[in-house]
């Protein structure tokens, strides 16, 4: 009886174990088809605000900031709000909402209205991918949290590679952007029906007895205080160039829409790819290493990229920029599921979400700034010097493996 009931405990183990693993696949697919829609239109997005709608730089960046000024405001309440009644139910209306918006951006006509729905776009994409990511922090051990996580940037990521091909080969096709939103915005209402009918667990969040406002013990907790100033300062650095890395391909390199997609697509490949090796490789090799050499990499790229002197340099040397910048996302997301307790990893990941947009805020306004008082070129150099100064910092700050 022993030996059989320790064999009923093992293949009870093995199948919970296949049990998650599906769940998080079917899971996965459901935010690859959200990504493979944003992916679409949203490589674009810039170009159809300056071109269509005679937007200069300064514009651009404003846009950025809104989108990213509404999240940080949503995000920690719709991080703590999935870790008291679930991610399901957040994610469902979400994504249904996601797909309207961007339907309406084929009706935009003035800067002023596309403030408005950059706004509401930013505020609603704060209840799917950082409660996503609560989500695989939940379903995964230390162990194995690192690859489940460059698992979760892969296969999405996979699917949707083609997304800005197409997008940009049906640009120049047509001639005008609204058939990019309008294929946009199927994908999430897709995603929404597929994770209403085919995930069937969710996770039901937590009791409200284990439940109480954890942002104290949040910042006291030295490993998620140094990766939340990380993700603020890295996402200013990207941010600075938001509204100049496509435009500065295209009228400074004359790198066509359909190019620029392809860019954008092997950028895609490259980031998954790396994201994954990288939190694969944090399981085994610790956190901290897999944060802070990739970052070198970012830096001189990103550098690189400013003194580039036609687009076939700028188009390879974007490759080690998407190489660099990749692994930090999914090993700090890893780490701060190790150090974070699970009733409090959905307002951890929505507190990460706030200091990513405070950085985006100020990134692209900063950004648009030197490109338009100085030259589009020296975003570039500012970006990397942010980037050298976030190694500098994890280096110093944060603590060594195995202990804090």
């Amino acid at each position: 009886m022993g030996i059989e009931g320790a064999t009923g405990k093992v293949k009870q183990k093995l199948g919970d174990i296949f049990r998650i693993e599906r769940l998080l696949l079917l899971f996965i697919i459901t935010i690859a088809l959200v990504m493979f829609g944003e992916s679409f239109y949203g490589s674009f997005l810039n170009l159809f605000v300056r071109n269509e709608l005679s937007a200069p730089l300064i514009n651009i960046g404003t846009l950025i900031f809104i989108y990213a000024i509404a999240g940080s405001i949503v995000s920690i309440p719709a991080g703590y709000i999935s870790d008291r009644i679930g991610r399901k139910p957040l994610i469902t209306i979400s994504l249904f909402i996601l797909g309207i918006v961007v339907f309406l951006y084929s009706f935009v006509e003035t800067t002023k209205q596309m403030y408005l729905l950059r706004g509401i776009h930013g505020a609603v994409i704060v209840f799917i991918f950082p409660i996503a990511r609560a989500y695989v922090m939940d379903k995964t051990t230390e162990e194995n949290r690192g690859r489940i996580m460059g698992t979760f940037v892969l296969i999405p990521t996979i699917v949707s590679w083609a997304a800005p091909a197409l997008g940009g080969f049906l640009k120049d096709t047509t001639g005008s952007f609204n058939p990019l939103f309008y294929i946009g915005a199927v994908f999430p209402i897709m995603a929404a029906v597929f994770l209403l009918t085919a995930v069937r667990e969710l996770g039901t969040g937590f009791t409200v007895q284990k439940m109480r406002l954890p942002t104290k013990g949040l910042i006291r907790n030295r490993t998620f205080a140094v990766i939340l100033l990380m993700f603020g300062l890295l996402y200013f650095a990207s941010g600075i160039l938001s509204p100049i890395m496509s435009i500065f391909a295209n009228e400074e390199l004359g790198m066509s829409y359909k190019l620029l997609g392809t860019l954008f697509t092997s950028m895609g490949i490259f980031y998954a790819f790396s994201q994954y090796v990288a939190g694969t490789l944090s399981d085994r090799h610790g956190r901290k290493n897999l944060l802070v050499y990739p970052l070198m990499i970012y830096a001189v790229s990103v550098c690189l990229a400013g003194l580039s002197v036609n687009y076939q340099m700028f188009f390879f040397v974007y490759w080690f920029v998407a190489i660099g910048a990749a692994p930090y996302s999914t090993v700090a997301y890893s780490l701060v599921g190790d150090v974070v307790e699970p009733e409090h990893r959905g307002t951890a990941s929505g507190a990460i979400t706030a200091a990513s947009n405070i950085g985006m805020m100020l990134g692209p306004l900063v950004g648009s700034a030197i490109g338009q008082m100085a030259n589009m070129r020296t975003s570039f150099f500012a970006c990397s010097c942010v980037v050298v100064a976030t190694i500098v910092m994890l280096f110093i700050l944060l603590p060594k493996e195995g202990g804090e």
